[in-house]
Formats: C-alpha cells, structure tokens, sequence
C-alpha cells in the first residue's frame, strides 16, 4: 500500500510581505486519488478552467482574466463546484450518529511570522527557517495517518514546484543519523516537484493553503467558509506555541548537522 502526500504552500515565510506562511497537506491512497481527479478533471472541463490556481482565481488573474470572459460570479461557482468534489472525498471521522468513511485526509500548518521571528530571537532552539517547522510538522502527519490509518506500507511525496518545503524533508532523508533515528524516514520512497497545473492534488492543497493563510480577512468568500468547515487538522502557530519547541527534538535535529538554509525575515 502506498500513500501518496501533496503539498503546497500559501504566502511565502517573508515577514516584510506577509503575516503567515501555510503549508497545506492533503494525504490519500491511489484509489483515494483516482475517484478524486477525475471528477476534479470534470468539474475544470465544465467551467472551461485549465487549472484551478486559487491567488489567480482570487484577484481574476492568468487564465481567469476577464479579457477571457472570467468574472466575480463565474469564479465563485466555479470554485464552489472544486468545494463540492472535496466534500465527497474527503475522510470523515466514524460518531455516533455517523459512520464516518475513509477518504482524502487534509492537514494544515500556519506559522505566525511575527511571533516566528520574536520567538526565534528568544530561543536558540527555534528553527531559523520557518518553512521548516511547515514541512516538518506537514510531512510527520502524512506518515502518521499512513501508519495509523491507512495502514501503509511506503510513501511518495509530491510538491509544488519553486517552494522551499520539499528541501527540508529532502535533507533528513539524505541524512544518516536522521534515518536512523526516524525509521519512517527509510519508507519514504519518492520525494519530489510537481506542476500544479498538471496534478489535481496539487491544486487543492493549493486551495487549503489559500483558505487557512487568509482565514482572519473579512468578509470571507463563501466558498471559503465551506472549505474552512470542511474536518481537517489545522495548526496554527503562535509565539505562546513557537517559543517552547520541546529541547529533545531541538538537540536531536541539532545533531544531524543539517544544511544551512536561509533564516526568515
């Protein structure tokens, strides 16, 4: 059994530009992901929409620009319909008055850049790169549902393609101290980049990452509000949270003498 994990990020870790960074996971098996995509693929073909890219959708950008007959209510029935697709996929937790299904599970992480870098200046401990704690904490959820729920036995990873997250788990993989002390690391069997353009999963991670990195605007779109109740796992990291990193995981990563990456700003 393999799980497949698709990543991507919303904002970039840059505190002079933006308030947050987010990295959106979403984790399935390949018969989770095959029904997905192609009523994705249906739901593109209806709207005449190559891709769904939620920033150019948004602001009626690239291929959604009105000089191509895109408008404000043309995107949001087209963008609700990509809601609709996710709420017949996405995993449900078993209650007592349902019986939950299995299905694609979402995961997001957003740091609090401010509070990152406040933190940081405080403890040596903090990560100097904020896109580490993302990818750390988005990649160690995929493999653990991997292993709790869907019962796998590998892994491959795919990202978006010119984001920084991919090198960080690309660097403990390489790593042999990290394999060593992370086994699960050894079942990771692919980590790599892949155009959004091509791949749906892509393109709703892509669709999370929007939803959670703008969650505190107002007033929301409704399709957002929609994705934003949708059941998921959501992190949202704050200096109460970022400031206390547990020191045995500090000086366990600190050991493997990991390339340098650059610090935020």
């Amino acid at each position: 059994m393999i799980l497949k994990g698709y990543f991507d990020g919303g904002n970039e870790a840059d505190s002079t530009q933006y308030d947050v960074v987010t990295l959106a996971a979403l984790s399935g098996t390949t018969d989770q992901w095959r029904p997905f995509e192609a009523v994705w693929k249906t739901t593109l073909e209806k709207h005449k929409a190559d891709w769904l890219h939620t920033t150019d959708a948004v602001t009626l950008n690239g291929q959604f620009r009105r000089d191509r007959g895109w408008d404000e209510g043309k995107r949001d029935a087209f963008i609700l319909d990509c809601v609709k697709v996710v709420e017949r996929h996405i995993a449900r937790k078993k209650t007592a008055k349902s019986p939950g299904r299995p299905g694609l599970y979402p995961f997001t992480v957003t740091v609090v850049l401010e509070d990152f870098i406040k933190a940081r200046e405080i403890s040596s401990d903090v990560p100097k790169d904020a896109t580490e704690i993302c990818a750390t904490q988005a990649v160690n959820r995929c493999l653990e549902w991997g292993k709790d729920i869907a019962h796998a036995d590998f892994y491959h990873l795919f990202f978006d393609q010119g984001e920084p997250f991919r090198g960080h788990i690309s660097d403990r993989k390489r790593n042999p101290k990290a394999l060593k002390q992370l086994p699960l690391l050894d079942r990771i069997m692919h980590i790599g980049e892949s155009d959004c353009r091509y791949v749906p999963a892509l393109q709703l991670a892509d669709l999370f990452a929007w939803c959670v990195s703008h969650k505190n605007r107002t007033p929301r779109y409704g399709w957002q509000t929609k994705v934003l109740s949708l059941p998921r796992i959501d992190e949202w990291l704050d200096y109460k949270l970022l400031v206390k990193p547990l020191p045995a995981t500090a000086n366990l990563v600190k050991s493997w003498n990991l390339p340098r990456r650059r610090p935020t700003r």
